[in-house]
């Protein structure tokens, strides 16, 4: 417990150092304005579909990067407890991978995907010379991070898109999150004499080694090191809060059993090739159960026979203000009934600006009154219907789909020959 209390002194000593650094500070900087931009692009690109605007992507990216703060200080607690050495593994080969990756498919662009590929190619070819284990580790450390972070934040400041999905376009939301994680790691330095001053490492220490040549104990140096970690995914089916959850516990689970194999390799080499195998198609695993989630599952923004659902309340909008929701069904504008997108639009464009609307919520009529302003928009994004001109497709994109298709069209040219 006293190395245990004294690492993590020393991990909050560096911690405090780094943030405080002037180098750090501008990188950091930079890195929220790249997330800054990205979301800007979603908002962007919402606002093209759906033809309305939303300035919310600044508050999004604050929010993103505080939590990425808190998301660094465990993620550095976690890769120094479990005993990932940075220098072991081979970053720069792992970052190679993923980017080569990334020109295959931008989604590939995970060290899942890249940490498996260069594990197999070092177990089958010897090259390069890394510590699959902690290599793996780290893959699985991040991803846990990730999963927590998909908890805190996954649902929060969600850009309503339409999507078309099976023949039919649907409501839904795009969740996609960015996280700047400053972090602190484990970096061999080598050896030191006996009696030199130094913590005594625990014996227990999963994936480090308590030996060294000679029985030298190994030295370690403690740097900062920063990382971008990204969440997307899109919603039809069930609420943001909802997805966010349900995906982050599956890749919760997908990190665990990957920590769990890599630290188990480390003692027991038959389990590595299990290990290296398994953190990409882990991942996969975790994507496609998420798409089978939404092809699946029926629509959860749907139009009633009678009115128009509301998909989204844009914030700090005269229907933000009067207390509509989303999911809010609207029955009747100013005693007019509405039973399609373009005819609630056109009576909000063109009504005074004291609104009384009939709102159908959770089973109960509810009375609404709306004071919208001389210029800007009311804030309702509908539920689109059969006739929307500009919307998302959805594509089931797994290697698991892809090899069904493959599948198929293979048992379909056998049968023909």
């Amino acid at each position: 417990m006293e190395a245990i209390l004294s690492l993590l002194m020393l991990m909050g000593q560096k911690l405090a150092e780094t943030l405080v650094s002037p180098l750090f500070l501008a990188i950091y900087l930079l890195l929220f304005a790249l997330v800054t931009w990205q979301y800007k692009r979603l908002e962007d690109m919402s606002g093209r579909l759906l033809n309305t605007t939303g300035r919310s992507y600044i508050g999004a990216a604050v929010i993103s990067t505080l939590l990425g703060l808190a998301g660094g200080i465990l993620g550095s607690i976690l890769l120094v407890l479990v005993g990932i050495d940075l220098f072991s593994i081979g970053i720069m080969y792992l970052w190679v991978a993923a980017l080569l990756l990334m020109m295959i498919s931008p989604r590939f662009l995970c060290f899942a995907y890249a940490g498996g590929l260069l594990s197999l190619v070092s177990l089958l070819v010897g090259y390069p010379d890394i510590n699959i284990p902690q290599l793996l580790a780290l893959v699985a450390v991040l991803h846990m991070v990730e999963s927590l972070l998909i908890v805190a934040n996954g649902h929060l400041h969600p850009v309503p898109v339409y999507v078309k999905k099976g023949g039919e376009i649907r409501g839904g939301f795009n969740l996609q999150k960015f996280w700047p994680l400053p972090l602190v790691a484990l970096v061999s330095a080598g050896y030191v004499e006996a009696g030199s001053p130094g913590i005594l490492m625990p014996d227990w220490w999963p994936l480090i080694k308590s030996y060294a040549p000679d029985s030298a104990p190994q030295v370690y140096m403690l740097i900062p090191v920063l990382a971008i970690l990204g969440y997307g995914e899109i919603t039809t089916t069930s609420p943001p809060g909802q997805k966010a959850r349900e995906s982050a516990f599956w890749l919760f689970i997908f990190s665990l059993v990957l920590l769990v194999l890599a630290v188990a390799s480390s003692r027991w080499m038959p389990l590595i090739w299990l290990a290296a195998i398994f953190s990409p198609l882990g991942h996969e695993l975790v994507i496609w159960l998420g798409m089978r989630a939404e092809r699946n599952r029926p629509s959860y923004y749907v139009n009633p026979s009678q009115g128009v659902m509301i998909l989204d309340v844009r914030r700090r909008t005269p229907a933000a203000r009067a207390g509509l929701q989303s999911r809010d069904i609207v029955l009747k504008v100013n005693g007019m009934p509405v039973n399609t997108q373009e005819e609630l639009a056109n009576i909000l464009q063109w009504a005074w600006r004291g609104l009384h609307l009939l709102v159908l919520r959770d089973g109960k009529l509810l009375n609404i009154a709306l004071e919208r302003s001389p210029t800007g928009p009311v804030g309702i994004i509908a539920v689109p219907g059969e006739n929307a001109s500009r919307y998302l497709l959805f594509q089931d994109d797994t290697v698991f789909m892809i090899a069904r298709r493959w599948w198929r069209w293979l048992k379909k040219q056998l049968a023909g020959s």
